[in-house]
């Protein structure tokens, strides 16, 4: 099929060859090409088009991957404090499926709008639902905590429930000063059941997790600082530049040595001493042989900075 672009180049040739007004482009088809609006490939043209490699439209999710490798993904129920639904959780899932991880070099969480990152599970219609018919819960913070790419969450406001699920399921958490976090479920009846007791029993001390589990109470962004619960907590005028300092040193690194290194602590965590020592040798090893070693040393040696292919 050809493009938008393509048809209005051949119409306005053949006005101009043949000086006839009915090859003249229609204003509409004008005005589409200009917005870039050019086809099935665009993902829109006289009407809207699956772009194939792309993954498709999603309803409470928003993202987007930019030249550098950043993939950001806004949690978009800001009515609901973008808490996590069914259908966003899927979305997230698929999303992480479908991009080409060969063009992500990191990936940012946040919640749109400015009251919370998230705050929890959508439990509508929750109390009467049958068990049975409920999707596996840990799906997306698993998939979240195993993606081969750096994560980080991007927490301003509330971060509770499921929403402090999906940001231990990141690989790192920066929040602002006036950011609140928690598990509420024990008010509830229930427990954290998206990760959150084995992440928060293994991040923190396990007289703090239990009491981050066992009172349901909200802790201050210091607090969970202080606790390490969050990599750091940042005054709301310096948050931009803070996580973007963390974006630039995830974006620009080595990509191989940061799946690796991933992937080493992550596994090894669960390992005794021994087997993640040998695991941590094989990666060490495994990367000497890449072109990204020869490049560091070389930008070592010129005092310059490196320029990390992933090769």
């Amino acid at each position: 099929m050809s493009r938008l672009d393509t048809i209005l180049e051949k119409l306005r040739a053949l006005s101009d060859e043949h000086s006839d007004d009915r090859y003249e482009p229609a204003d509409y088809l004008v005005e589409l090409v200009e917005a870039g609006h050019t086809g099935t490939e665009a993902g829109r043209g006289f009407h809207e088009y699956s772009t194939g490699d792309r993954p498709g439209d999603y309803h409470t999710i928003n993202w987007e991957l930019d030249d550098d490798g950043l993939l950001e993904v806004e949690l978009d129920r800001p009515s609901r404090m973008n808490a996590i639904s069914e259908t966003l959780a899927d979305e997230v899932v698929d999303l992480l499926s479908s991009v080409d991880e060969d063009d992500v070099r990191a990936v940012v969480f946040e919640g749109a709008g400015n009251r919370a990152f998230s705050a929890g599970a959508d439990i509508s219609g929750f109390a009467d639902r049958d068990p049975a018919q409920t999707s596996e819960p840990t799906e997306v913070f698993t998939t979240v905590a195993e993606y081969p790419r750096p994560t980080l969450a991007r927490i301003d406001g509330y971060c509770l429930g499921a929403g402090l699920e999906l940001a231990l399921a990141c690989d790192l958490r920066l929040a602002t000063t006036d950011s609140e976090f928690g598990f509420p479920e024990i008010t509830l009846g229930l427990l954290p059941g998206g990760g959150g007791t084995q992440r928060a029993i293994r991040m923190l001390t396990d007289a703090r997790a239990k009491e981050l589990v066992f009172r349901g109470e909200h802790i201050s962004a210091e607090r969970a600082a202080d606790w390490g619960l969050i990599n750091r907590t940042v005054d709301a005028d310096e948050f931009d530049d803070v996580v973007g300092e963390f974006v630039d040193d995830l974006v620009s690194g080595p990509p191989i040595a940061l799946r690796k290194a991933k992937r080493v602590m992550n596994e090894g965590a669960d390992e005794n001493l021994d087997a993640g020592l040998e695991m941590e040798s094989q990666a060490f090893a495994l990367l000497l042989t890449t072109d990204d070693v020869a490049e560091g040393t070389a930008a070592f040696a010129a005092d310059r900075e490196p320029e990390f292919e992933g090769e």
